[in-house]
């Protein structure tokens, strides 16, 4: 019986970790629309770029803050947050 309830404790406690790190890197920037406007901001962000589904950059802009004017279609989104570069596929219907 011992070792059940130490195994249970265990696996608790390697589960709980494991929740803990995932909602540490849940969403390391904010992205909100305003319109036709999209608006990616983090404290830690230094460079956002917004790109077509074919490759084509768009825009970038340098910073905390970025705003792009898109139409509607498909985008992918990169922005580097803490030296990581994170991506976002953006749809504007």
């Amino acid at each position: 019986m011992k070792k059940v309830l130490y195994l249970v404790t265990i696996v608790t406690l390697l589960t709980s970790f494991a929740w803990a790190d995932a909602a540490k890197r849940n969403e390391p920037f904010t992205i909100r629309f305003r319109e036709n406007t999209l608006v990616v901001s983090s404290d830690q962000m230094e460079e956002a770029r917004i790109y077509s589904m074919e490759g084509k950059l768009l825009m970038k802009e340098r910073g905390t803050y970025a705003s792009f004017e898109l139409d509607r279609g498909e985008y992918k989104l990169f922005a580097k947050v803490n030296g990581l570069t994170v991506s976002r596929r953006i749809e504007l219907r």
